[in-house]
């Protein structure tokens, strides 16, 4: 399997260590990272794939945290899982987002599918079709 990297400080064997079980990881985000990235997964954080898509792959975008109504101890993060298939390759993209959200329903612990999956539509920037997934998670809130 390929090495992760990240932009911040983590032991080349993190990948390793999490599949053996001795590494916890430290955010929900770098959770749902290195679960697909053990499942073989081609993922990324946001900006770091390059090039165009000639094989499907996954980033995982942290979109934010909103407290809740009358609170301002405990609130949701939510995460978008953004699915490339390559543009000749569209009768893949159904079949690859089932087979993510079924790695992704063993964090059913730490996410939950928030329901919204946008359409399926070409990105010509990256000539592949492109779909996301929206993840939430419960969170204390900083202080």
């Amino acid at each position: 399997m390929a090495e992760i990297s990240f932009k911040y400080a983590v032991p080349g064997d993190t990948l390793q260590n999490y599949i053996n079980g001795t590494y916890t990881p430290r955010t929900v985000w770098e959770r749902v990272f290195l679960l697909l990235k053990s499942k073989g997964v081609d993922v990324y954080s946001p900006a770091q794939h390059e090039g165009k898509c000639t094989s499907s792959y996954i980033v995982v975008k942290n979109t934010g945290t909103m407290g809740f109504q009358g609170s301002n101890k405990i609130g949701s993060q939510t995460l978008d899982i953004i699915i490339y298939c390559p543009k000749t390759n569209y009768s893949s993209m159904e079949p690859y987002t089932t087979q993510i959200q079924d790695f992704l329903s063993e964090l059913k612990d730490y996410i939950r599918p928030t329901g919204n999956i946008t359409p399926v539509v070409l990105d010509d920037t990256v000539n592949g079709y492109t779909q996301t997934v929206e993840y939430q998670t419960f969170q204390r809130l900083r202080r």
